[in-house]
C-alpha cells in the first residue's frame, strides 16, 4: 500500500527504556487496584440501596467517579508508554469515517444531554474511505469529543464537521468553550500542561489525552491543531489519508 506511514518506534537509551517500563508497570498496577476499587464501592452501591439524597450516596458516587477518571488518566499514560517503548502496531485498512462518528456520538450523547448541550454533525455527502486503524481513530475522536462536552459549558454547543482536501479527510471538532490564547495552543499537546489562565484546571485533566491523540494522528502520517477565535469557541482539528485505491 502507497504512502503508509513510518510505524517504527525510536531507540531509547537503556536507561530511559527502563524507566519507561517501570512507569508502565506501576501504572498496570494502580489500573488492576482501581478496577478493584471500582468494582467494591459499585457493590457496596447495590447492597446500600441508598436514597439519592441519602449522604452516603454522594460519598459513594465521589469514589465511583474519581475511580472512574484515575482509570481513564492511567490507560492514556499505559499507552503513551507503550508508544514510547515499543511504537504501536497498527491495523491499516480503507475506513468509513463516518461509521466511526456516528459509533462515538452514541457513546457520548448521555454526557452531551445530561449537560444540556446541542451536538451537530456536517459530514461531506457520499465521503470516500480513509486510510486508518478504526480502534485508533475512534479513540482519538472519543477524546476530542469528550473534552469538546467536558470545557463547553450548559447549554453550549458542539459540532462534528468532515471535508475532503487534497489526499487528506479533515476532520473537525468546534465548541463553544473560552477561547484558547494563541500563545498557548501549540502546547496543549504536551503531557499535562495547563493553560496559565486556567483556574478550574480543566485543560490539566485533558492534557495527557491530547498528547496520545496527537501521537496517534501523527502515526497515521496525519496532523492535529487547534483554531481558536476571540469569543467563537475553539475548534480541534485532524487529518487522515484518504484511500485513493
Amino acid at each position: 500500500m502507497e504512502n503508509q506511514p513510518n510505524l517504527q518506534s525510536k531507540q531509547l537509551p537503556g536507561d530511559a527504556k527502563q524507566t519507561l517500563e517501570l512507569v508502565a508497570f506501576l501504572a498496570h498496577e494502580f489500573k488492576s487496584r482501581l478496577t478493584s476499587i471500582t468494582t467494591s464501592a459499585s457493590l457496596l452501591a447495590e447492597e446500600l440501596a441508598l436514597q439519592h439524597d441519602d449522604p452516603k450516596t454522594k460519598l459513594i458516587s465521589n469514589i465511583l467517579a474519581s475511580s472512574h477518571y484515575l482509570e481513564a488518566r492511567t490507560l492514556e499514560l499505559l499507552d503513551l508508554v507503550k508508544l514510547q517503548v515499543e511504537g504501536f502496531h497498527l491495523e491499516l485498512e480503507p475506513t468509513d469515517i463516518d461509521t466511526i462518528v456516528y459509533r462515538v456520538v452514541d457513546q457520548l450523547l448521555p454526557a452531551v444531554r445530561s449537560r444540556n448541550q446541542s451536538l451537530t454533525l456536517n459530514l461531506v455527502p457520499h465521503s470516500s474511505k480513509i486510510i486508518a486503524d478504526p480502534l485508533r481513530v475512534e479513540q482519538v475522536l472519543h477524546n476530542l469529543i469528550s473534552n469538546a462536552t467536558k470545557l463547553t459549558p450548559n447549554g453550549g454547543n458542539i459540532s462534528v464537521s468532515t471535508d475532503k482536501q487534497a489526499r487528506y479527510m479533515v476532520i473537525k471538532i468546534q465548541d463553544s468553550s473560552p477561547s484558547i490564547p494563541p500563545e498557548e495552543q501549540r502546547e496543549l499537546f504536551q503531557p499535562y500542561y495547563r493553560l496559565k489562565g486556567d483556574k478550574d484546571k480543566q485543560i490539566s485533566r485533558i492534557g495527557l489525552g491530547l498528547a496520545l491523540c496527537r501521537h496517534l494522528v501523527e502515526l497515521h502520517d496525519g496532523k492535529i491543531w487547534i483554531e481558536s477565535k476571540e469569543n467563537n469557541g475553539n475548534t480541534f482539528a485532524f487529518t487522515l489519508p484518504l484511500n485513493n485505491n
